[in-house]
């Protein structure tokens, strides 16, 4: 289960867009279940939302490790990012530089268990 959490967007709509783009993203759903801490994925669903986003002014941490800083590569530890990604809630925050509306939105991973399941599903 991962908590995505948007701060610094122009309002309250554009938050929860960007919040649902991100945990929509089956990017962003199969990187949670690898634990695979690539914030370029994030970066890229938020860029996907149709808000109008200054990757220049974007700031992302998983947990406590802030992974990027105006749309590049913070120094950070790979190791305790991807540790993060394995705890049983993720938290990833996106803060994009436009304002001071916030939202959050729960989501989950995209698992093999859930792809043969819905594989297989028919209504």
């Amino acid at each position: 289960m991962a908590r995505i959490r948007i701060e610094g967007a122009a309002s309250l709509a554009d938050a929860d867009r960007v919040a649902r783009t991100v945990a929509e993203s089956p990017l962003v759903k199969t990187a949670l279940h690898g634990g695979d801490p690539n914030w370029g994925r994030l970066l890229a669903a938020a860029g996907r939302s149709g808000v109008a986003i200054d990757p220049d002014a974007v700031s992302i941490w998983i947990g406590d490790v802030q992974v990027a800083k105006g749309g590049e590569a913070c120094t950070y530890s790979e190791e305790d990012a991807h540790r993060e990604m394995l705890r049983e809630t993720v938290e990833i925050r996106l803060a994009l530089g436009q304002g001071e509306a916030s939202s959050w939105i729960w989501t989950c991973d995209m698992s093999r268990g859930y792809i043969d399941i819905n594989a297989h599903y028919r209504s």
